[in-house]
């Protein structure tokens, strides 16, 4: 008696329909500043605003208050020199 041919796991994940947390897409943007910790929330962003983006050698974007744009650049300088995860501030709000 021979065995019926079993699907593969690819196979199987392609026949399945999507699961519903990959047909979400998520657009609440949960942002801290990387020297200090501070929550950030996106009009902050705006021309004028109290944050902007600083982008280490690897082109990797992180968020900073415009206060603390120094000890930011100073975090990236060590991550790029070391290669090492930024060492950033605890979140808080």
């Amino acid at each position: 008696m021979k065995r019926e041919k079993r699907l593969t796991k690819r196979e199987r994940k392609a026949l399945a329909p999507p699961r519903p947390a990959q047909q979400q897409q998520h657009e609440h943007q949960h942002i801290h500043c990387v020297a200090c910790g501070k929550h950030l929330d996106a009009v902050e962003f705006g021309a004028q605003g109290t944050a902007t983006w600083i982008q280490c050698q690897h082109r990797s974007r992180f968020a900073s208050c415009t206060v603390c744009v120094d000890m930011s650049k100073r975090l990236l300088a060590e991550h790029d020199r070391t290669g090492r995860p930024v060492q950033s501030a605890q979140a808080w709000h």
